[in-house]
């Protein structure tokens, strides 16, 4: 009797364990193949963040340029208003004819 019960158990539950590791093998290479997505999702994510750093960069420098063009010109009409009034001080000076 010992030994029936262990038998019966054998017969009941080796094909329930079977299949158990039959879809254990099956999920984890589904787990593998979606780890591997993912990788090559980040890959993909990781590499628009760079180029999009290098976007924001390259705007960031026109936008700098274009200030500083902007700073020039605006100093020109500041001079050139300085120069304008010191003009009419000195026609102010001059005898008038």
């Amino acid at each position: 009797m010992a030994e029936k019960v262990p038998g019966w158990i054998e017969r009941l539950l080796l094909p329930r364990l079977s299949s158990i590791e039959g879809e254990l093998k099956a999920l984890k290479g589904e787990l593998n193949g979606l780890r591997g997505e993912m990788r090559g999702e980040f890959k993909a994510v990781h590499s628009e963040t760079r180029r999009l750093d290098e976007k924001i960069d390259s705007l960031r420098n026109e936008t700098l340029t274009r200030f500083d063009g902007i700073e020039k010109r605006l100093d020109f009409a500041r001079d050139l208003g300085v120069l304008q009034t010191k003009v009419t001080e000195l026609e102010a000076r001059l005898p008038k004819a």
